[in-house]
């Protein structure tokens, strides 16, 4: 799926899609909560999914989707790597 056709969808759809195919990177805090970062495959690079939590409406939102990679780096600081 292009990130053109799931922006199209409406937010519930948006989110089943999300939580259904996608699969879990990720999770950051902000003061609001946490955000949790999804990937969504297609035929190129895929695309990826930001998911809150609404706690006035007491449910899951989709935040942003986006495609490119410069967004990733708000989940750098999470990312441990082996030493060598």
């Amino acid at each position: 799926m292009m990130l053109s056709q799931f922006r199209r969808f409406s937010p519930v759809v948006q989110l089943y899609w999300v939580l259904k195919y996608g699969t879990f990177l990720a999770q950051r805090w902000e003061t609001e909560g946490g955000v949790n970062l999804y990937h969504l495959p297609n035929e190129g690079r895929g695309l990826f999914v930001e998911v809150g939590y609404e706690e006035y409406e007491q449910r899951a939102v989709v935040l942003r989707s986006f495609s490119s990679s410069v967004p990733l780096e708000d989940y750098g600081h999470g990312v441990q790597l082996p030493k060598f």
